[in-house]
């Protein structure tokens, strides 16, 4: 097979976040808002498709957003400011140690390189912080098109955007459904499992796709990938 680009997923497969407990500290004002957190996280959870395809512009709208879900009225607003402080810092992400270097060797082989992630506005930042923006062709981001994963339309923007077709693509993501969908439009694909367990993806145990490649790390596509694009 002759492939000329490689498209990458962002959340464990280049990026990961560790947890820095203002989640927890967002669920105890919420509490004292006379919220129950069942109902907090019935809230949040229902904005997280509007969110990722761009159509709720800004953290404080998703709070807002799930306030308004659980029949909280705030007037003056200032739950949802409190809230949106909390949940700016909820992430600690970190670059896994073979992300860098990897990438850099791919785009050195002559690979277009595209980045395919459902991401909400107020995490593409990320990007620009930890400079993977210049790594790549082109960045679909789901809040940005409009479109999300594993939608078929998201994975025929990022090869249009690179100018290959879909066969010419190498997907690569840790979600089964993901790559479901990028094998839905004829890409070749790679799982990603950094966890060493299939427990992380219990929601996505329903998906049945057969990766054409499976890896622990991200460096082990080195040793698959043809040394020069569009080589077999």
């Amino acid at each position: 097979m002759s492939y000329r680009a490689v498209l990458f997923d962002l959340f464990y497969t280049l990026l990961y976040d560790e947890g820095t407990g203002t989640r927890e500290k967002a669920m105890e004002v919420a509490r004292a808002a006379g919220i129950a957190p069942e109902n907090w996280l019935r809230g949040w959870q229902a904005g997280r498709e509007e969110s990722d395809r761009g159509a709720i512009p800004s953290l404080l709208g998703r709070v807002s957003r799930a306030l308004s879900e659980v029949g909280y009225e705030d007037r003056d607003g200032l739950v949802a400011d409190r809230l949106t402080g909390l949940l700016l810092a909820r992430y600690s992400p970190a670059l896994y140690p073979d992300t860098r270097d990897t990438v850099v060797e791919v785009r050195r082989r002559g690979y277009k390189l595209g980045l395919v992630s459902n991401l909400s506005r107020s995490d593409t930042l990320w990007l620009r912080e930890f400079e993977l923006d210049s790594h790549f062709d082109a960045l679909v981001l789901s809040c940005e098109v409009g479109t999300a994963k594993p939608e078929p339309e998201i994975y025929r923007v990022a090869a249009d955007r690179l100018g290959v077709a879909p066969e010419e693509c190498v997907f690569v993501d840790d979600m089964p459904s993901y790559l479901a969908g990028a094998k839905s439009v004829g890409m070749t694909c790679v799982r990603i499992n950094r966890f060493g367990s299939e427990e992380p993806y219990a929601e996505d145990e329903h998906t049945e796709v057969v990766p054409d490649l499976s890896i622990a790390e991200l460096r082990e596509l080195l040793d698959w990938l043809p040394e020069t694009a569009g080589g077999a």
